[in-house]
């Protein structure tokens, strides 16, 4: 009798825990979120990192079909064309590039750097990729 006391306990704890941790989800925010977590770089739609951001924590070659989400004025609007100031809060460095297909002018952002596009990236950034 004690031992199955001692079983219902366990598997009650078991579920516990288990429902707790899939309640949880992940730690990290999806990328493209419209959320800027502590590993992705951002890429805003106003200067000083102002208004919506776009959130990435993989490379993405074509902002074409990307668009700014949230509540700000520049929700819904498209990625491509459109930036004007970067935070990088990932541990690595990223490339910014003024064409799809990681062509173009290519700038570099370092890790933990943010600020606004100089003249030859601001509202041209049409893709990023990790430098590490």
């Amino acid at each position: 009798m004690r031992t199955r006391t001692i079983l219902r306990g366990v598997a009650a704890t078991a579920l516990t825990l288990s429902a707790l941790g899939l309640g949880m989800g992940t730690a990290n925010a999806d990328e493209r979120d419209g959320y800027l977590t502590e590993t992705e770089f951002g890429l805003f739609c106003y200067e000083n990192q102002e208004n919506s951001v776009f959130d990435l924590f993989s490379g993405d070659k074509n902002f074409g079909d990307d668009f700014f989400k949230g509540s700000r004025s520049c929700a819904g609007q498209m990625v491509n064309d459109n930036t004007r100031s970067y935070l990088n809060r990932s541990n690595c460095g990223w490339y910014v590039l003024t064409n799809i297909d990681w062509q173009g002018s290519q700038g570099f952002v370092p890790s933990g750097y943010r600020g606004n596009a100089t003249d030859t990236f601001k509202d041209r950034i049409s893709s990023a990729m990790k430098g590490c």
